[in-house]
């Protein structure tokens, strides 16, 4: 099958493409032309097109001839009209060869329900595909809007689709800063100057000054439960792994008109991340309880029955490729 991949340089662009390769598929990628990470795939049999997705005439060509589209390219933050307008021109280029194309998968995001409590309380853990959509920042909004864009094409012109939502994409060293002092403190402010959050405390009680006494440093990992001694779970998502949900749901038919959350295997404990950190800096990790528990999920069952999504990206797996990247090694793949 010929793909096309637009931000193929991207962090999850760059190991897609990889993986489509491997799978014997053609593949054809949208890149600015000053891109900056344009080493990323540099040296690997791809088509690179140049050019900018905000630009239909550019990214009609670029879709014309390939039998499926998997959008990636977006800017994380607060670009919500310049996300929009790529989410747009990309869906109004797909549904020009609508009777062409195999499928249109689309890339959005949990954040869409979104599936963390420091924000806003979810309905109900874990967060599967039937939650209520809630989406409380520019870059989740503009994520649900391309979802939207993508059945509306599909009603007017046949477009088959898949959407695939993963869950906080990791990759390189980044999931290292996630179990520490800094992260707790970080979440326990948010959601204190937000009330009816999950870790709101309606008394105005600021848990963190504690944790900010205690601590030796903002680094140091942080090993959390509530009082009950339940931990702070935390279920992000390698980058290697939302690129193989992608072609599975590329491979697969049963994935057409269907959303799929996309996830690591089962939610982190804080208490494990924070202990594998410590033996590995040499340190003691800050042990913490607070009234409540902290619960980031994504349950990715529907994904891994219906179109064999398999993720190897547990929380051992996650921080010892992170280890490597950090001595210098690249995690382009699970090799």
């Amino acid at each position: 099958m010929k793909v096309l991949v637009t931000g193929p340089a991207g962090q999850v662009g760059c190991r897609l493409v990889r993986q489509l390769l491997d799978n014997n598929h053609e593949v054809r990628g949208t890149i600015l032309p000053d891109d900056p990470a344009r080493d990323r795939v540099a040296g690997l049999d791809i088509e690179l097109v140049e050019g900018d997705l905000t630009d239909l005439d550019y990214t009609t060509q670029a879709v014309a001839g390939v039998d499926a589209v998997i959008h990636t390219a977006n800017l994380v933050g607060p670009h919500f009209e310049l996300n929009n307008l790529i989410n747009l021109q990309v869906t109004r280029a797909c549904e020009k060869y609508a009777d062409k194309l195999n499928r249109y998968i689309y890339i959005s995001s949990s954040g869409v329900f979104p599936n963390n409590g420091e924000n806003i309380a979810c309905a109900y853990h874990p967060v599967d595909e039937m939650h209520p959509k809630r989406p409380d920042s520019e870059y989740s909004m503009s994520k649900y809007f391309g979802e939207i864009m993508a059945q509306r094409a599909s009603r007017d012109t046949g477009l088959r689709y898949s959407i695939v939502r993963p869950s906080h994409v990791l990759s390189e060293t980044k999931i290292l800063g996630q179990f520490s002092v800094n992260r707790v403190i970080n979440l326990l402010k948010k959601s204190q100057s937000r009330p009816g959050t999950e870790l709101y405390m309606a008394d105005g009680t600021e848990l963190w000054h504690d944790i900010e006494k205690r601590a030796k440093s903002g680094d140091q990992p942080c090993s959390i439960t509530d009082e009950e001694g339940r931990p702070w779970l935390y279920q992000p998502q390698d980058a290697r792994d939302i690129a193989h949900c992608l072609v599975c749901a590329l491979e697969s038919d049963a994935a057409l008109g269907e959303s799929f959350n996309a996830g690591a295997p089962a939610p982190f404990p804080f208490p494990d991340g924070a202990k594998i950190l410590a033996e590995k800096r040499g340190v003691e990790p800050l042990e913490v309880k607070v009234p409540f528990q902290y619960m980031y999920d994504h349950a990715i069952t529907k994904a891994k029955s219906l179109i064999g999504y398999r993720p190897k990206g547990d929380l051992q797996t996650m921080m010892e490729s992170a280890f490597e990247c950090e001595a210098g090694e690249t995690d382009y793949t699970w090799d």
